[in-house]
């Protein structure tokens, strides 16, 4: 029997593991998922996070603490490699890319320096480097099992009138009159889960979540405003339940003239 062939690391798993060789010797530093994404502290403050196509931008990079002076200069210099991250770089915070040719790892061991020594307290900016430590596990899910249930949760909801969808890094929302009436969530905040979310009567999502937690589950943020997490990820999954429960979503928020019979089922879906 022929020996099986292992697949070789993903690129991002391999830049993963050589960042964490490069801030781990950093003293005092810790590794944590923020937001689902490794990033590194010291002294209980974040000066660097490790992002995979955030938000579907096509980027592996890390945003790296600077000052604003030196965020300006590089991005200047090297838009090509270097850019403004969302949400912190109004603070200086510089994107750096990792998958670009020219990508330098002795320069992004000197800028991780730099943001560590921006954070660091005075007896821990004193100590000797490190050896690193153990790597932290990535938060990830079946890439094949994600793709199945987007394709099956993708087919219920665009056979419904007038609806359109929208998808972005491995999430997808589908709308119908500009309301959302389902979500497709898959690995969520790093949470490890694939997720249909769709819309419920007021507090029934978190019966149904205590009822049966391995099933359904509270998506983050949504949860208080009626939105319910289906698991499609499980060995198995009741589609037909699922078809019954986006369609009561649609109508809830379909405009009248779409609420025919061939708006989907109508049966009172079973929990």
């Amino acid at each position: 029997m022929p020996a099986k062939v292992s697949s070789p690391p993903a690129p991002a798993d391999v830049a993963f593991a050589r960042l964490n060789d490069v801030c781990m010797v950093l003293p005092g530093t810790e590794c944590k998922l923020s937001h689902g994404s490794p990033s590194y502290f010291v002294g209980g403050k974040m000066f660097l996070s490790f992002v995979d196509d955030h938000h579907g931008d096509g980027r592996l990079a890390v945003w790296c603490k600077q000052t604003m002076a030196e965020q300006k200069r590089l991005v200047a210099q090297d838009p090509e490699r270097f850019y403004v991250p969302p949400y912190v770089g109004v603070k200086g915070w510089l994107g750096v890319r990792l998958d670009h040719p020219r990508t330098d790892w002795i320069e992004l061991a000197i800028l991780a320096e730099a943001g560590w020594a921006s954070n660091a307290p005075k007896n821990v900016a004193k100590l000797p480097p490190r050896k690193p430590a153990p790597l932290l596990r990535r938060p990830t899910t079946d890439a094949k099992v994600a793709k199945v249930a987007f394709a099956r949760l993708t087919k219920i909801c665009l056979a419904l009138p007038e609806t359109t969808s929208d998808t972005m890094a491995g999430h997808a929302s589908y709308e119908v009159g500009k309301k959302t009436f389902a979500y497709f969530l898959d690995n969520h905040h790093g949470d490890e889960m694939i997720v249909a979310c769709v819309r419920v009567p007021k507090g029934e999502n978190f019966k149904l979540a205590k009822k049966d937690p391995k099933r359904f589950t509270l998506p983050a943020y949504m949860a208080s405003k009626g939105w319910l997490g289906v698991r499609v990820d499980l060995p198995k999954v009741d589609w037909e339940d699922l078809a019954e429960r986006v369609g009561a979503s649609y109508r809830s928020v379909a405009p009248k003239r779409l609420l025919t019979a061939s708006a989907g089922p109508t049966r009172p879906s079973r929990a």
